[in-house]
């Protein structure tokens, strides 16, 4: 089957919470990313799926078992380390057939041989089942440990970090063969990165975790263009969104999110960083969503453009540049709006200094409206 099921699920190490009273389900052969910064409770959970560590509290099923108290070695279910965890002293094909080797299985050698070899194919290392770990490269060995966890077939993948310790340029060839190989086995995966990109272009579903508790689950497009709250928003997705203060005003008979100056303005003016008229379905929204004046508004680097003008009421105004990061297929533009800054993604060509003054605008057809105290996305309260 491969599903697995937290019902509540707390780990706890000493007083601190690794996980806190966790409600997951993963189903039969999807590949679930967790997502989330260092500390947040990925790792815990996957070895929580593997039998290394115990549920605190809360119920734990595998394939809709209870599986709280089973051994690991009577879970089908595989898991990769961040470390690789090779034998250094067994080659290539040793490291691979290991669990196929060991008492629980105890498959033949000619079956042993011949799964060794479809897994070193599949991954295309076939050339390196004589070499040990140490003459392999980060990649191979990534491939060598995933092979070792593929060779048994077992219904759950645990993939811990899997892809941190290999170059960009094949951590990207990676991902396309993880989407192949997960697809091709029919299994269920459940992959932990603290990489947001990886986690968008992999997962069936994404889950964006925090201090050991579930932020968002949802399609990766869902998590990307429909954040649950300002903790989704501002860590899916890079450059990362503008998120600011903002209060509700009326003008010409429409409504308007001022986005405020910056606490620490200089200029000690209370005069709005901005002003976004809201279409029909937004003004809607926060009427019926908002209890005060009050709001935060977050926009992503790509919703802000530069204009040609002088500013104005339309979600247009003037902006002095504040730093330039070129990188080499996009660049990263800093501005300062009357103490307020905003980041700007620009075409990998342009060029500006500090201080030069420029007209911005933010598509406010592509804003992000949250609530002040729970900083969930009015959508979705």
């Amino acid at each position: 089957m491969g599903t697995v099921r937290f019902d509540r699920v707390t780990k706890m190490y000493g007083k601190n919470a690794g996980i806190r009273e966790l409600s997951l389900d993963v189903r039969e052969e999807e590949f679930f990313v967790l997502v989330g910064p260092s500390g947040a409770g990925k790792t815990t959970i996957l070895k929580c799926v593997a039998g290394i560590l115990r549920p605190t509290e809360g119920r734990l099923y595998i394939d809709g078992k209870l599986s709280n108290l089973t051994p690991p070695n009577e879970r089908d279910v595989a898991m990769t380390f961040e470390s690789y965890a090779l034998y250094p002293h067994f080659t290539v094909f040793d490291n691979i057939a290991n669990p196929l080797r060991s008492p629980k299985y105890k498959r033949p050698e000619d079956e042993v041989q011949r799964e060794v070899k479809r897994v070193a194919g599949m991954l295309e290392i076939g050339h390196l089942l004589d070499r040990k770990p140490g003459e392999l490269s980060g990649g191979q060995k990534q491939r060598v440990s995933l092979g070792r966890a593929m060779v048994r077939r077992p219904s759950v993948f645990l993939l811990d970090e899997p892809l941190s310790h290999v170059d960009a340029k094949v951590r990207h060839r990676m991902r396309i063969e993880l989407n192949r190989i997960q697809r091709e086995l029919n299994t269920t995966t459940i992959y932990v990165t603290h990489d947001y990109v990886e986690g968008l272009s992999l997962g069936d579903r994404v889950g964006v975790l925090k201090e050991g508790s579930i932020e968002q689950v949802d399609k990766p497009e869902v998590v990307y263009h429909r954040p649950r709250n300002e903790f989704v928003a501002a860590h899916v997705g890079f450059p990362e969104m503008n998120i600011i203060d903002a209060r509700v005003r009326s003008r010409e008979g429409r409504m308007v999110l001022e986005a405020l100056p910056d606490a620490g303005n200089k200029t000690g003016s209370d005069t709005p960083a901005l002003s976004l008229p809201l279409s029909r379905e937004q003004e809607a929204l926060v009427r019926e969503k908002s209890a005060g004046e009050r709001l935060r508004v977050g926009f992503r680097p790509q919703a802000v453009s530069i204009v040609e003008g002088a500013g104005g009421p339309s979600g247009v105004v003037k902006a002095e540049v504040y730093a330039f990061n070129p990188f080499v297929t996009y660049g990263l533009l800093i501005v300062e709006v009357r103490g307020r800054q905003l980041r700007i993604l620009t075409g990998a060509n342009a060029r500006f200094s500090v201080g030069q003054e420029l007209t911005v605008r933010v598509d406010t057809d592509e804003i992000h409206i949250f609530h002040p105290e729970s900083t969930t996305n009015l959508v979705y309260l």
